[in-house]
């Protein structure tokens, strides 16, 4: 049986490589999330600070504001980093996979 050129584990690899190329977020292209968001917030302080007491439910919703702000920031911040830690678990699974295929190869070879 003929063996194929690219192996499982190689495609798996090309996968994780062209997955890296188009998912990660460039320093300029996080720059700018960081500015939109950074607008975002001050618009929003400026509209608590307009409506503060306009309506009882203003102050309470803050409750709700900052975190979903702060969730925001934090996945700007931390999407690469996430990213590649999920790319490299993957590498490493890969590795496993690879190994256990020569292991198999060659037990059968014997």
């Amino acid at each position: 049986m003929p063996e194929n050129k690219n192996s499982l584990p190689d495609e798996l690899r090309n996968e994780m490589e062209k997955t890296k190329e188009q998912y990660l977020m460039s320093p300029t292209e996080r720059r700018r999330k960081l500015i939109r968001w950074a607008i975002r917030q001050m618009l929003t302080a400026l509209l608590y600070f307009f409506f503060w007491d306009a309506h009882p439910w203003v102050p309470w919703s803050l409750w709700i504001v900052a975190p979903l702000a702060i969730l925001s920031l934090l996945s700007i911040v931390g999407y690469n980093w996430f990213l590649e830690r999920k790319l490299r678990n993957t590498g490493a699974k890969i590795d496993e996979l690879e190994e256990k295929m020569k292991e198999l190869k060659d037990s059968k070879e014997e």
